[in-house]
């Protein structure tokens, strides 16, 4: 059964004066715990990228930051309770800068995001030669079964001379 012949059975149920509105509430149960377990599941996801992000973090990756500030990481170290800290310098020339931030305040990660773009760069063409091969391949297996469908057919030809 669907759901929507489930509800449509409460529902004649209850008007019918069943009073048997236990159905109605084992539905709105049964949606409640699996809006929890898609939400648990999404979050898990989410903060897993999160982790990988900050674990992934190495000095000299050009980052920004969740509040815009742009910059280099110089050093990475870890506060007494345990929060990851990075520092990163900013600026040109004589006017450059050092700031400490905790990690959570990461935003993205240009250097790891321009690797990640030359593997997927890497891997289209892998996927397009690969696919070009079998092309060739297929092309060649036709022409093959061309030349034995011809040859099958003169010898049948010189066969009924």
């Amino acid at each position: 059964m669907n759901f929507f012949n489930v509800m449509l059975l409460a529902a004649e149920e209850e008007s019918a004066g069943g009073g048997n509105s236990w159905v109605m509430y084992i539905v709105l149960i049964v949606l409640i715990v699996g809006m929890l377990v898609f939400s648990s599941i999404n979050n898990r996801k989410r903060q897993k990228e999160v982790n990988e992000i900050f674990d992934s973090l190495a000095v000299g990756d050009e980052i920004m930051t969740k509040g815009g500030i742009m910059g280099k990481v110089v050093a990475l170290s870890t506060y007494e309770n345990g929060e990851k800290l990075m520092t990163i310098e900013t600026g040109e020339g004589d006017s450059k800068s050092t700031l400490t931030f905790v990690t959570a305040a990461l935003h993205i990660n240009f250097t790891k995001n321009k690797m990640r773009q030359e593997q997927l760069a890497k891997e289209k063409a892998e996927r397009e030669a690969a696919k070009n091969n079998k092309d060739a391949k297929t092309e060649d297996l036709q022409l093959e079964e061309v030349e034995e469908d011809a040859e099958t057919v003169a010898k049948s030809e010189e066969e009924q001379k």
